[in-house]
Parts: structure tokens; C-alpha cells; sequence
């Protein structure tokens, strides 16, 4: 059961980024109290970005909840490294495109996408791999 509940944890962090997004532009549109703090300064170059990337990877987290322990594992393994590598990624664009590159947010979707994806696929050859054993 404790494994389980580990396993809930991306799709947990991906889901409490996606409702602080909205929380977010909730206060900065509607509520005085919001304009200038740390959520009206970093709503642009920290929380938008955020908010794309966990788009693109609750699909995957949600899948990890119900993979066995040994597939989570793995792509735990994968995760560790390429998630602090695209969080620099995206870090080094600037916030407003120019003509000859792109934005923050922009790097944010191809790193959510590339990511979900390279994953969706680690994913499946750790199930076939854990299949095939188990036959």
C-alpha cells in the first residue's frame, strides 16, 4: 500500500501545480491583496511555465499510479536525471520570444512533450520487459 501511495506523488505535484495556475490568476485578476507580491512577479516567468509542463505530464502521472513498483522504479531512474535537465532548459529561455527564439513557455511544451513522451514509451518496455519475465 505505501508503494502505491508513492506512486500517487507525480500525479499529486503535477495536479497542485495545474490548480496553482488558476489560483494564481485568480488572485492577480480579482484580488488587490496580489499586486506585487512573489505571485504577481513570477507569474509570467515561473508559474506559466510550470503550469505546461505539468499539463503535458499528468497523463503520464496518472498512468505511473497504476504500474507495478519495478516500472515506477525505472522511470523514477529516468526522471531523476532528465527533470532537473529540461527544468534548466526551460530556465535559459528568455520570457518573451524574439525573432530567432522561443519563449519560456514554449520551451515549457516541448519539454513537457518530449518528456511524457520518452517516458510513455520507458513506460512500455518496462511493462512488455516485466510481462515477459513473469511468462
Amino acid at each position: 500500500m505505501k508503494n502505491k501511495i508513492i506512486q500517487f506523488i507525480p500525479a499529486i505535484i503535477a495536479l497542485l501545480v495545474i490548480v496553482f495556475r488558476y489560483f494564481s490568476n485568480w488572485c492577480i485578476d480579482s484580488a488587490l491583496f496580489c499586486y506585487g507580491t512573489w505571485i504577481h512577479q513570477n507569474a509570467l516567468t515561473v508559474i506559466k511555465p510550470l503550469y505546461f509542463f505539468a499539463i503535458f505530464s499528468l497523463p503520464i502521472a496518472i498512468i505511473l499510479v497504476f504500474v507495478p513498483q519495478k516500472v515506477f522504479k525505472s522511470w523514477l531512474k529516468f526522471a531523476a536525471w532528465a527533470l532537473p535537465i529540461l527544468f534548466i532548459l526551460i530556465a535559459t529561455q528568455p520570457v518573451v520570444s524574439n525573432m530567432f527564439s522561443t519563449d519560456r513557455n514554449d520551451a515549457a511544451r516541448l519539454a513537457g512533450v518530449l518528456f511524457s513522451a520518452i517516458s510513455f514509451l520507458i513506460i512500455l518496455w518496462k511493462i512488455y520487459r516485466h510481462r515477459k519475465s513473469i511468462y
